[in-house]
């Protein structure tokens, strides 16, 4: 879609992250009668958005476009041509400053801990045949071994100092 268009009917306002429709003028093309009837409902009125899998989606001329991606759009001028990551992990937070453009290795570095992990650091798992703790990490799509540790937090350890050696985010791990 064309951002010139975006930017002519959608207001974004960075602060909050909300989308609101434009009046639509005259010369939009459509019937007066339409245009005047958009207005009512519309016009100054946050867009709908519908959730889908957390994320914020809008319907545009009949195809639906990732809220975060418009909003971008919007505000930078051009489409992304990588991801979008929610720094917070929000994937409804759509303020300028909690997206950055991040490729898939970027953005992966940058999830929330999973439901399924029982050691509560991603990364850290109890080895029951050796009866030691064990650190990976994933680094170029291979998974890298960390060591044994007899102590849990020398496991973390290891863990959270690979994190900053691979280039890992902040909020990596995060529980929710």
């Amino acid at each position: 879609m064309d951002i010139e268009l975006l930017r002519d009917i959608i207001k974004y306002n960075p602060e909050t992250g909300e989308l609101i429709w434009k009046e639509r003028s005259d010369d939009f093309p459509a019937s007066i009668t339409s245009i005047r009837a958009f207005n009512t409902r519309n016009a100054n009125k946050p867009i709908y958005q519908e959730q889908h899998r957390g994320y914020l989606r809008v319907c545009l001329f009949g195809k639906n476009y990732k809220s975060h991606r418009v909003a971008w759009a919007i505000y930078y001028g051009d489409w992304p041509d990588n991801q979008i990551d929610h720094i917070d992990g929000d994937r409804s937070n759509n303020r300028i400053e909690n997206l950055r453009a991040a490729s898939q290795t970027e953005n992966s570095r940058n999830t929330k801990i999973p439901s399924t992990n029982m050691s509560g650091v991603i990364g850290v798992f109890w080895d029951k045949r050796r009866f030691k703790w064990e650190a990976r990490i994933s680094e170029n799509s291979k998974s890298v071994y960390l060591g044994e540790f007899d102590y849990f937090w020398d496991a973390v350890a290891a863990r959270k100092d690979a994190e900053k050696k691979y280039g890992y985010h902040g909020n990596h791990g995060r529980v929710e």
